[in-house]
């Protein structure tokens, strides 16, 4: 984690029971790195890690998107 500039979260259907996501994201967390979490799928609900803020949306998949939230645009 110490290596990297941002984290990306990608979010399934079950992203809520996944144990090893919740942790990496806290990792990535107390280590002050920039996160966002990008939806995996566009036509089902997807859900946060557990360690995710409730203030975190989940963006829309699209290379656009992609694009502007690596630079910032969060």
């Amino acid at each position: 984690m110490d290596n990297v500039d941002i984290v990306i979260v990608l979010c399934g259907t079950q992203t809520h029971t996944a144990s090893g996501v919740a942790a990496e994201l806290s990792i990535a967390k107390e280590k002050r790195k920039p996160y966002f979490l990008l939806a995996a799928y566009s036509d089902k609900h997807c859900t946060k890690p557990t360690s995710a803020s409730s203030s975190d949306k989940i963006y829309k998949w699209t290379w656009d998107n992609l694009k502007n939230l690596i630079g910032g645009a969060r």
